[in-house]
């Protein structure tokens, strides 16, 4: 039996009255692995040398065992290795598993891997983020989408006046020669002829100067010399004069007069039903 020094006597008996006190609750276990693990430490750097109650080791032939650390409780142990901790207390003679050590060797069944957990520490746990202040209920009413805004449709063009019908002519033996288209006036400016097409059109003066440009290129005094049933195309819209013109309101004007063969394809176009079907150019 070795003499032990006074401070080893101190030092068991501060254990003694620590193991004497209340059971100690499941929720102060990790602070006894840690109060414990100190005292280890502690007396092994004044050099004494102790046993502390409890302070079971693995069996030397055991192959696969577990050092604890601070913070280690046996159910916690047996949880990470997958094996009940009540069959690792009793196959590592641990009678109280409420008081395990630092250091101390807990032999694990074979095959068993202890998988690693976070460590406990003291540090600082950072604030949690202020909650984002409440939405009032006004910030959260739904803005009704503004309405969409319809134009307005353009307003129809005026009808046409009627144009009478003209009685049918008489039978002749030979059909007369086609009048002569009157002369041409001097050439009226493409934006006076451009501006005519929209008042007397409205809202159809953009097919309305498709057909004119492909068909005269805006030219008043355009003429084909090139007859079609004894009439010639003539103006603007190059109009059949005399048959389709003969048709028109403008019957008594020349069709070489830019207002009167716009105003004379604008009856066609209505007659036609709004429609361009009497001209090549569409």
């Amino acid at each position: 039996m070795s003499i032990q020094s006074e401070e080893t006597l101190q030092v068991h008996h501060y254990l003694k009255n620590f193991f004497k006190a209340e059971k100690i609750k499941p929720n102060k276990k990790q602070h006894l692995v840690a109060v414990v693990g100190t005292l280890s430490i502690l007396g092994t750097s004044m050099g004494i040398g102790f046993a502390t109650p409890n302070m079971a080791h693995a069996a030397p032939n055991c192959s696969n065992s577990y050092k604890v650390v601070a913070g280690d409780t046996l159910s916690e142990i047996g949880k990470r290795a997958d094996t009940d901790w009540k069959k690792l207390a009793t196959s590592n003679g641990i009678a109280n598993p409420d008081r395990i050590f630092v250091n101390q060797k807990i032999c694990l069944p074979a095959g068993k891997v202890i998988k690693p957990a976070a460590r406990h520490t003291e540090s600082a746990v950072p604030a949690a983020p202020k909650a984002a202040p409440a939405v009032s209920k006004e910030a959260t009413k739904t803005i009704p989408a503004a309405p969409k805004v319809v134009p307005a449709a353009p307003a129809a063009p005026k009808a046409a006046p009627a144009i009478p019908v003209a009685p049918a002519a008489p039978a002749v033996p030979a059909a007369p020669a086609a009048p002569a288209a009157p002369a041409a006036p001097a050439t009226t400016a493409n934006a006076s002829v451009s501006s005519m097409i929209d008042e007397i059109f409205g809202p159809y003066a953009a097919s309305a100067k498709h057909v004119a440009v492909c068909e005269s290129g805006l030219n008043p005094g355009a003429t084909n010399p090139m007859p079609i049933g004894g009439s010639h195309a003539a103006g603007v819209f190059q109009i059949l004069y005399p048959s389709t013109w003969n048709t028109t309101s403008q019957a008594g004007i020349s069709p070489y007069d830019a207002r009167a063969n716009i105003i004379a394809a604008h009856d066609i176009f209505v007659r036609d039903g709004y429609s361009w079907r009497e001209w090549v150019c569409r």
